[in-house]
């Protein structure tokens, strides 16, 4: 099994915070694997466990209430209440708000394949008592202790790194592995949403946007291209952001009149998903999306890297209107803003990487193949 960087930072939680723990992820990225590494550490600590995964009907139907009753006999028997899938359940904020009421000593953590349909219903009276973790698919600084990472990267470019697709060997079963998720679960999660009344729509888009990673994106031209309305693609984006099959960088600015704020740029969480909604498995030598592929393995890494340490940023992209651009700023808390070009090949910083140090006075840093590693651990 490969560790995963989050484990030892979500176990501390759940055991120190006194506070329900959430576990956010896509399906198949191996939430149910760490939740059962909680489940053995809690155990050798000689706490009383109980885990129910709510895919399971009879597992499901035995923690799908919200009768203070029932879960007070429930959450008497044990120390620790893991809650797998947690979306599925009638009303999750409200069963999770009175599982805390009944025992604020309880060990709870509970995961969901969908920010909107859990994190969304936990109610206001549980504001500050909750703490959220995002798992996605392994990180590259994950798997390259197995391997030499200038090995592994012409394969994660390929296939993406979701783990039964990195731990299959064959290239043809990885393609089939990826056809199926995208096919058995990416859509049909996507699809669960009420706020999805048309489904070729979707996925009519998702595959537009697996076209355009790196590029901005503009909400009139694909509600032209794909015969729908703007408001249902702006809704439709957010939708595959809450389901993890995107992220989006918003434009940063401070001075709207001269830069261009209106579009977003989109990424895919997996390439291999990415790659499979294209049907293009091509090596990268052979692609002509090669520099898009890049930077979008240097933005989803980088994203993973603060993911594995529960570390907040917000993330952008700079363009101005004489057409300069950035590809990638970041700001986090506790320091400055920081801007970076992502570059496949060798070379020296765009144009456009001066006009924002001379505007911000922020120094634009390149990354490329030489030095990658830094920047997405």
């Amino acid at each position: 099994m490969i560790p995963r960087l989050v484990e030892d930072l979500v176990f501390s939680k759940i055991t120190t915070s006194k506070k329900i723990v959430l576990l956010f992820g896509a399906r198949q990225v191996g939430k149910t694997t760490l939740v059962r590494r909680m489940e053995e550490r809690l155990k050798a600590k000689g706490k009383r466990v109980q885990y129910f995964n709510c895919d399971f009907q009879e597992e499901k139907d035995a923690i799908n209430t919200t009768s203070k009753a029932v879960l007070g006999q429930l959450v008497s028997e044990v120390d620790a209440l893991l809650i797998d899938e947690a979306q599925r359940l009638d009303n999750p904020g409200l069963t999770l708000k009175n599982i805390h009421t009944l025992s604020p000593d309880l060990y709870l953590l509970a995961t969901g394949s969908s920010s909107f349909e859990l994190k969304n219903t936990l109610s206001d009276s549980l504001t500050g008592r909750y703490v959220d973790f995002t798992l996605y698919p392994f990180s590259f600084t994950e798997v390259i202790p197995n391997e030499k990472p200038d090995a592994l990267l012409p394969s994660a470019f390929v296939y993406g790194l979701y783990p039964e697709v990195y731990l299959e060997k064959n290239p043809s079963e990885k393609q089939a592995l990826l056809n199926r998720l995208v096919d058995s679960y990416l859509f049909r999660d996507v699809l669960t949403f009420q706020r999805v009344q048309n489904s070729q729509a979707i996925k009519d888009l998702t595959r537009a946007l697996a076209y355009q990673i790196g590029s901005e994106v503009n909400p009139n031209e694909l509600a032209n291209r794909l015969k729908i309305d703007r408001k249902t693609v702006i809704n439709y984006l957010e939708v595959l952001e809450k389901s993890f099959v995107i992220v989006t960088l918003t434009p940063f600015s401070k001075n709207p009149r001269r830069e261009i704020g209106k579009n977003s740029k989109v990424y895919f969480v997996d390439l291999g998903v990415r790659n499979a909604l294209i049907g293009d498995f091509n090596p990268m030598h052979l692609r002509a999306d090669a520099g898009a592929v890049w930077e979008n393995f240097l933005v989803l890494e980088r994203l993973k890297s603060f993911a594995n340490r529960n570390e907040q940023v917000s993330h952008y992209f700079w363009r101005h209107y004489s057409g300069a651009e950035v590809d990638y700023l970041e700001k986090r808390s506790s320091r400055e803003l920081q801007a970076f070009e992502l570059k496949v090949g060798s070379g020296s910083l765009r144009k456009g990487a001066r006009s924002f140090t001379d505007d911000y006075g922020v120094k634009v840093q390149l990354i490329n193949g030489e030095n990658y590693l830094d920047f997405i651990r």
